[in-house]
């Protein structure tokens, strides 16, 4: 037996087709909370729409050598009870309503702590590698958990992370920033073989400044171009919340 196909369609619509876990759109799949074999049933009220990645996830359990927590009944069934609730607040989502006055101050936030240094200069003009390789974690950490800090660990604001954002269009434009800076980062430590390190503590910045590896200009273009692609999803961000939008890389005096 399986759920029945109008009971599916009209929990698929009602959590506007996200995966409970991740609440991003993929080809989901309905997943049993409490697994047939251990009693679960065809119920609708057993079901979760899931994502494959998530689907994976929940159905590793308590696979051997497994050091993170399995996902419990009750966990995924308050996922689902979260993502029905965003679900509605993304089909009443409208200018000038609460929801989207929050988005509006969230994505302003985002930008102001993608607006620094790291995406203003051209690469061979970077001072520092140290700093560059720092700028871009904070980054990535700053728009996922909305904690903007200094180098030294120091907050400068709170927010929150963008899988806070009730507009599903400017969180997936997060997501696809987010992944670009992440790609840049990794470019960049994999030429430097910073990732193939023991440990990446204390790593010598003088060393670095003398590699050579600022007149590599196809590295230098490719880490250009991933930046100014996460500037350009950044403004189109802005520019529909009706905020300022970024200079380009390199306009800066």
């Amino acid at each position: 037996m399986a759920f029945s196909q109008a009971d599916v369609d009209e929990l698929l619509a009602r959590v506007g087709r996200m995966c409970a876990v991740c609440n991003r759109l993929h080809g989901v799949q309905v997943h049993h909370i409490i697994p047939r074999h251990l009693g679960g049933s065809d119920d609708i009220a057993n079901a979760i729409p899931l994502c494959p990645n998530c689907h994976d996830e929940v159905h590793a359990g308590h696979a051997p050598g497994r050091t993170t927590r399995a996902y419990t009944d009750r966990e995924l069934r308050g996922h689902l009870d979260r993502t029905i609730m965003l679900a509605s607040r993304q089909r009443a989502l409208a200018p000038g309503g609460e929801d989207w006055e929050r988005d509006v101050e969230l994505v302003g936030f985002y930008g102001r702590c993608l607006d620094r240094p790291a995406f203003r200069t051209h690469f061979h003009r970077e001072l520092s590698f140290a700093d560059f390789d720092q700028a871009l974690e904070n980054t990535v950490l700053t728009v996922n958990t909305g904690l903007w800090r200094t180098r030294d660990g120091m907050l400068i604001e709170r927010a929150a992370g963008k899988g806070h954002l009730v507009n599903p269009g400017w969180r997936g434009r997060m997501d696809d920033v987010v992944a670009l800076v992440m790609q840049a980062r990794h470019l960049f430590r994999n030429a430097l073989g910073l990732d193939q390190m023991l440990m990446n503590m204390g790593w010598d910045d003088h060393y670095v400044r003398h590699s050579g590896l600022r007149s590599d200009r196809v590295l230098g273009q490719e880490l250009d171009d991933l930046r100014q692609r996460a500037i350009d999803v950044m403004n189109e961000v802005l520019l529909e919340a009706g905020l300022p939008t970024m200079k380009n890389l390199g306009d800066w005096v």
